[in-house]
C-alpha cells in the first residue's frame, strides 16, 4: 500500500473534546441497504489513511436525497463541524434509533463536490441526479 497523505488532498479539521484537532478527509458513499449518504471521516495515521468516524448513521428512517443523520452519538461535535465548514445545515428533523436520537441535515452538494468529486459524482449517478454542466450561452 503506496503512503498517501491527507495534506496533498481537500481536509478539514475536527475538533474532538478527547483528542483535539484532528485532520481529516471526507469519504462519500452509499449504504448497501437503502442508498442513502453515507459520510466516513479520514485521518492520517503514520502515513497512511485511517478511518476516523462515520459522520453520518444508518438508521431505520426516511431521508430524501443529499440528507442524512449525523451521529452525534459518537461525534459529538459532528453538528458544529458541518456547519463551520459548510457542509450542511439542520433541516429540524430527527430520527430516532434505540435511546439515541440523530439530527437530519441536508448536505451541501457543492461543497461535497469540492472535497469529494469522484465520490459524489458516484452518489449522484446511483441517485439519478447527475450533476449538470453549466451550459454555455451561445454568442451572436
Amino acid at each position: 500500500m503506496q503512503k498517501e497523505t491527507l495534506e496533498t488532498q481537500n481536509s478539514l479539521i475536527y475538533h474532538s473534546e478527547y483528542g483535539g484537532d484532528s485532520e481529516i478527509q471526507l469519504e462519500v458513499q452509499q449504504y448497501a441497504n437503502n442508498g442513502r449518504i453515507a459520510i466516513s471521516m479520514l485521518t492520517n495515521e503514520e502515513g497512511y489513511p485511517e478511518h476516523y468516524g462515520s459522520l453520518t448513521v444508518n438508521i431505520d428512517a426516511p431521508a430524501p436525497a443529499y440528507c442524512g443523520y449525523l451521529d452525534t452519538n459518537n461525534l459529538s461535535n459532528a453538528e458544529k463541524f458541518v456547519t463551520e465548514n459548510g457542509l450542511g445545515e439542520f433541516t429540524g428533523l430527527t430520527g430516532r434509533s434505540g435511546f439515541c436520537v440523530f439530527p437530519l441535515y441536508l448536505f451541501n452538494a457543492e461543497k461535497l463536490r469540492e472535497l469529494c468529486p469522484e465520490q459524489m459524482a458516484a452518489y449522484e449517478h446511483s441517485i439519478g441526479m447527475d450533476a449538470k454542466k453549466p451550459e454555455k450561452e451561445k454568442s451572436r
